[in-house]
């Protein structure tokens, strides 16, 4: 039965309704980078590795050695231009915060490339939580120039990248790749984070003591790991009514240093001292430097560890609080094992953070 014009007209109007509907949920449920035009220009690469190099990228050659990235990373097959001569390597690891890590995956990263570029001066060493990017640069050991960054991307995670170059033996090829390469390290190092200048003189020793580990500066302290355990430090702001410490060994007294524990027991009347309130050895390096102090105690299942670092003159001291956790009470056998294997990891971090600055400060 044919249908009328006037019923037709309405149905093909509650068609087009419909489809309209249709693709508005459509648009509605679209991911967000796929909506938003900003989004993908955000997402650009920041160095366009083609477009640099004038070469169009190939996986490299089956003998390109394999570069394998720390834990928590996940690599991708590497890329090459002119001849292998210049190399691209990719890493990949999830932006999302994990719990029960001491550090996240951007400090190992770091700490990890810092040691293939021989980076060993203290400012930088640790990752700061708040950053998205980092640049590093130099040469390897193998005599190639090695660039790379680390940069969080909203649909990536963490994303970390490695370019190096071999440069031609044939003098004009090689001033035309180095124009190149020239450009490659000015578009990189807009991943460039600027962290040294607000560094304290205790946070460069810290740093120079962890020697290579991986290490994260975070909201709550400078985190790192040492012998498997997760230590935190924090410095502590001293007060203008604390018991004054002699910075001259020679002036430094058994009394005084009763005085001291004597106080810090009153102050944590639940602690167990594991190493009560010293005056610790002079380093090899700097015999003549000043005295340096440091007690250990534990608490629940909490191992605390405190230093003390006068200065000369009227300069005021510095005091810096390390605390890691057990995995059970100290009153137990395994916090009583896991005690005794905290207080030499902490000893070991205290002294060689005091003797760290005795060496930059007081040679």
């Amino acid at each position: 039965m044919a249908l009328s014009p006037r019923i037709t007209r309405t149905w093909r109007r509650a068609t087009l309704a419909s489809q309209a509907m249709a693709v508005a949920l459509v648009a509605i449920h679209l991911p967000a980078a796929a909506a938003s035009p900003g989004r993908l220009k955000a997402e650009r690469e920041m160095v366009d590795f083609a477009k640099v190099a004038q070469h169009r990228p190939r996986k490299c050659a089956p003998q390109t050695p394999v570069v394998a990235p720390p834990a928590g990373w996940k690599q991708t097959a590497a890329q090459c231009v002119w001849q292998g001569r210049l190399q691209m390597r990719r890493w990949h690891a999830s932006a999302e915060a994990v719990p029960a890590a001491c550090t996240q995956p951007p400090a190992a990263w770091l700490a990890w490339q810092r040691a293939r570029l021989g980076i060993t001066s203290a400012p930088g060493a640790a990752w700061h939580a708040g950053s998205s990017s980092q640049y590093l640069a130099g040469p390897a050991a193998d005599g190639t120039e090695r660039i790379a960054i680390i940069e969080r991307r909203a649909s990536l995670g963490w994303v970390a990248t490695e370019w190096t170059w071999s440069p031609s033996p044939r003098a004009a090829t090689r001033n035309w790749q180095q124009g190149r390469w020239e450009l490659l390290a000015k578009a990189a190092s807009r991943a460039r984070t600027e962290h040294a200048a607000g560094a304290t003189p205790l946070r460069n020793a810290w740093e120079k003591n962890l020697k290579g580990r991986a290490a994260e500066v975070a909201q709550d302290g400078w985190r790192w790991q040492a012998a498997g355990a997760c230590l935190r430090m924090t410095p502590i702001v001293t007060s203008a009514v604390a018991r004054p410490l002699p910075y001259a060994r020679e002036d430094a007294r058994l009394e005084q240093r009763v005085a001291m524990q004597i106080h810090l027991a009153r102050r944590n009347p639940g602690a167990t001292f594991l190493m009560p309130f010293r005056l610790l050895e002079a380093p090899a390096a700097a015999p003549r430097s000043g005295a340096k102090y440091a007690a250990i105690w534990t608490d629940r299942a909490l191992v605390t560890g405190q230093l003390w670092i006068p200065r000369a003159g009227d300069q005021s001291s510095l005091r810096a609080q390390v605390v890691t956790s057990l995995p059970a009470r100290y009153d137990t056998p395994a916090g009583l094992a896991a005690g005794t294997r905290a207080l030499r990891i902490m000893e070991r971090e205290l002294t060689g953070i005091a003797d760290t600055w005795s060496a930059e400060h007081e040679r």
